[in-house]
Formats: structure tokens, sequence, C-alpha cells
């Protein structure tokens, strides 16, 4: 039996990254059913019992190097593991658990990460120089294969997609989807129409979310119900109390820690998604929903060309009457856009297959 252990940011209670998570072992137990796999995670208990997988506390050396010591491969990913933004130490975690593989001398796969922004030369050369040693490398856009390049990476890269691509919208529930809003309020009719909203704290200035209050107000007079997906437990919930407080009409924050199935099944369920993390965008894709992106990171912007979508909204620069013109005109076009989508993801669901299929290869090899 192949053993091999999942390295990224697994245990936080961020929907995106649990679905990244649930999306790779999918893949994994679809090409080898009996595949031992052990996680690290923030959660362990909760970790096994979601997913049906060993997993081991990440903050534990002794428990990483003894699960890795006992493995046959590492992988590290998906998700944005190798970025300075959010911390220029964080990085180091990652690419420490990478060298514990190789001084155990275990093979080591890169599984569809997006790369960057990485903007210390420190952590730009720690980056090339680990992973011209791991024996493959795969990224979810080819704006992160070109950044590894730029910073010395010599090893061939695959361009793939993201692992929540490989979801399938067949697997998804509406009638679930419809329970989870009925049990968080949300008061159901057919004629309303659904805009949900996910959004994630950032640092700009207060103006930009009161923008977006301001915008949801209106929609609410033009018919739309109003409603706030969390992708991060607790934190999204707590943004979208202060944007509320802002509103002069009612709109419904939903307050569970959902599932990445669960999560999937809302986003089936609305009409339209407003939305500023990443995989917020990812899933509506995938249950194929028309889409409005706000963006804070480089990678948003990636993953909307990767989809031929222009119309991506800048955080730092929000206005009311360009919010509700964006989601009137991607309403209005709602069916081109689905259309498009479901042609575009088809094509990414299979590329988001590679990674396994290299991880197989490898662990084939070792035979």
């Amino acid at each position: 039996m192949n053993k091999v252990v999942l390295s990224g940011y697994y245990g936080f209670n961020n929907a995106g990254d649990e679905a990244v998570l649930q999306a790779i072992i999918n893949s994994l137990k679809k090409a080898d059913q009996d595949l031992d796999i052990t996680v690290l995670s923030n959660n362990p208990e909760h970790t096994t019992k979601a997913y049906g997988v060993k997993a081991v506390n990440r903050w534990k050396l002794n428990e990483i190097a003894g699960a890795i010591k006992e493995s046959d491969l590492l992988i590290s990913g998906g998700g944005s593991l190798l970025q300075d933004v959010t911390s220029k130490n964080g990085i180091l975690y990652y690419l420490g658990i990478i060298g514990l593989a190789r001084f155990y001398k275990k093979p080591v796969v890169i599984y569809s990460q997006g790369i960057g922004p990485v903007n210390t030369k420190r952590n730009r050369w720690l980056v090339a120089k680990t992973l011209n040693k791991t024996q493959g490398i795969t990224v979810r856009d080819e704006q992160s294969k070109e950044e590894l390049l730029k910073m010395g990476v010599k090893k061939e890269i695959i361009v793939s997609a993201d692992p929540v691509l490989g979801f399938n919208p067949d697997d998804t529930s509406i009638t679930k989807g419809l329970e989870l809003l009925e049990r968080g309020g949300v008061k159901l009719d057919d004629k309303g129409k659904i805009l949900g909203v996910s959004l994630r704290p950032w640092k700009a200035d207060a103006a930009n979310f009161q923008a977006i209050a301001q915008a949801c107000d209106k929609l609410i007079e033009r018919g739309w119900q109003i409603v706030f997906i969390p992708m991060h437990f607790p934190e999204d919930i707590a943004l979208a109390r202060e944007i509320t407080k802002g509103m002069k009409r009612e709109a419904q924050i939903l307050k569970e820690n959902y599932s990445p199935t669960e999560t999937l099944d809302l986003y089936k369920t609305v009409d339209l998604v407003l939305g500023m993390r990443l995989h917020a965008l990812i899933m509506a894709a995938v249950v194929e929903k028309p889409l409005v992106p706000i963006s804070y990171d480089p990678k948003v912007d990636s993953f909307m060309k990767l989809l031929d979508i222009d119309n991506s909204l800048q955080i730092n620069n929000l206005h009311t009457q360009e919010l509700i013109n964006s989601i009137e005109t991607t309403w209005k076009n709602k069916e081109k856009i689905v259309q498009d989508l479901k042609e575009k993801t088809v094509i990414l669901r299979q590329q988001a297959i590679k990674p396994t299929e290299m991880v197989m290869e490898l662990l084939t090899a070792q035979k």
C-alpha cells in the first residue's frame, strides 16, 4: 500500500482550502482507492472525521517527521502556500516541510499551487532553491509558472488547474442548498433573485465596503435578495455584520461553518455570485453560476483571465453604481456566461487531474 503525506493550509475553517483538500483526496482515491493519506492539519481530529484520512498536528515536529519518514511521497499543495503577502515567514513553514521530506529522501510533488506574490529577495531565492530539488511541479495558472521561472526554477513546470475545479457540478444538490438557505433564515420564493455575496477582510479604505453596502441596498430595491455566504469561519461573518450595519434594508447572513460540499450546494442554489475570495469564485464557476469578481490579489485576476472574464472590480476602487452596473450587466448576459463557463470548466476539470497522474507515476516508479 502506497503512503503519501499532504501538506497545505488545512484545518483552519477555510471552506476554500478545505475544498482544495477534499478535491485532492477525491482525485487521489479515484486513482488508487487503497492509497494511505496522512494530512498535516491544524485540527487533525476534524480532518480525519470529515475526509476519512489520517491526520497529524501540523505544529508538532515529531508527528510531522514520523508521518513523512513512513511515507512514500510528499504532496505540497494546493492553494497559495508559496507567497509572503500575508506573512513574510509563513512561506518558510511550507518550504521547511519540503526540506524535511528531502532529508528523509522522499520525492516531493508541488500540487497545483498558485505561486506568489513572493516579494522578498530571501524568499524568492529559497523558493527556487527548494523547488529545483523536487520531483514534480504543477501550478494552477500560467502566471504562477512565469513567476517560478523568474525566480530561477529550472525544473519542468506543468500548468494544471486549481484542484477545486475537479469537482463535478452534477454532484452538487440544489435541494440541499435550499435546505441550508432556509436553515439560515433565508425566505425563499419563486420570484426573488438571490445574490450570494462572499467577501473577506482586507486592508482597504472603509469607503469601499460602504459602496458594497449601498449597492446591496439598491439591488434589494430592484428585487434581489442578498445572502452573505462565509468562506472563512468566523471572520467572514464578522465582516458581513459590519457591512449590513451600514445597510438600510435587510440582508441575510449565513452563520454556519459549512463543509466544502455544503458550500458548493449553496452556490448552486443562488442566482449570481459577488465574490472576493478566490475559491468563492472558483466554486461559482464549478456550479456554472454567473459571477462578479472583486479582486484583492493577483490570483483573482489570474483566474478571471483563465475564464476570459474581464469584469473584475478592484477592492481599493469600488463605487456603488459601478457595482450595480456590473451585477446587472452580468445578469442580463447570464445565458452566454453560463454556457461559456460550462465549456471552460469541462476543460479545466480534465487539467485538474494532471497532478494526481504525476503522483501516481512517481509512486509506480518507486516499486
